[in-house]
């Protein structure tokens, strides 16, 4: 997973846990509540959503299955979707560490060809 799609789920997968910690709600409602907050929270900064409600629930089974997990940033201590199997232990984040190319797409018209 890119860096930029990764920081939207795992936005998306925080909120989605706090909520399921924090509030009585049916799994389907803690999905719903927590993509209206995500999307709240895009348009808040100012930022495309890259993350669709059918994608935001595959995601939620996937943890849930295993095939993905939320794996603490040693710089930030935040956490992030990563594969269960990557080294958890040195694991930095896109935001601590993105990549060269990081915000540096076109500005202008996109050609079509």
């Amino acid at each position: 997973m890119t860096w930029q799609p990764n920081i939207h789920a795992s936005l998306f997968m925080n909120i989605h846990e706090y909520l399921n910690k924090a509030a009585a709600l049916d799994e389907i409602d803690t999905v719903i509540k927590a993509y209206q907050l995500y999307l709240e929270h895009t348009a808040t900064l100012g930022s495309e959503p890259l993350l669709s409600v059918t994608r935001a629930w595959r995601l939620v089974k996937f943890i849930d299955n295993g095939m993905l997990t939320l794996t603490a940033c040693k710089s930030c201590g935040g956490h992030f979707v990563t594969h269960p199997h990557e080294v958890a232990r040195h694991y930095v984040c896109g935001l601590c560490n993105p990549p060269a190319r990081a915000g540096k797409g076109r500005t202008g018209p996109v050609a079509v060809h």
